[in-house]
């Protein structure tokens, strides 16, 4: 669903189904530059992605979102990211996306 509403604001999607998926693909596509993530994932976390994500590709614009309150969590990260509270609005995303 969140692929086609982002589909829908011109992004052109890539959807990965787990954290090593996504780092493959951004290996893979040099033309990546935004990740939009859930924080509660199995494997590695939303954080952890994202960390990850800002050390090797400092460049791309990461927003992160979860059911939970995360603020907290995301307090001691190396790079800060944003948050979107679930249920959140589809513009709100893309605004944090492309700016």
């Amino acid at each position: 669903m969140a692929e086609a509403l982002f589909a829908g604001h011109g992004f052109q999607v890539r959807v990965a189904y787990s954290a090593d998926q996504a780092l493959a693909l951004l290996a893979s596509d040099g033309a990546i530059d935004a990740l939009f993530s859930d924080i509660m994932m199995p494997g590695m976390t939303g954080l952890q992605l994202a960390t990850t994500v800002g050390s090797l590709y400092p460049s791309i614009r990461i927003v992160l979102t979860s059911g939970y309150t995360a603020p907290a969590l995301m307090a001691g990260m190396a790079r800060p990211c944003h948050f979107v509270p679930k249920p959140y609005r589809i513009d709100t995303v893309v605004d944090l996306l492309r700016s």
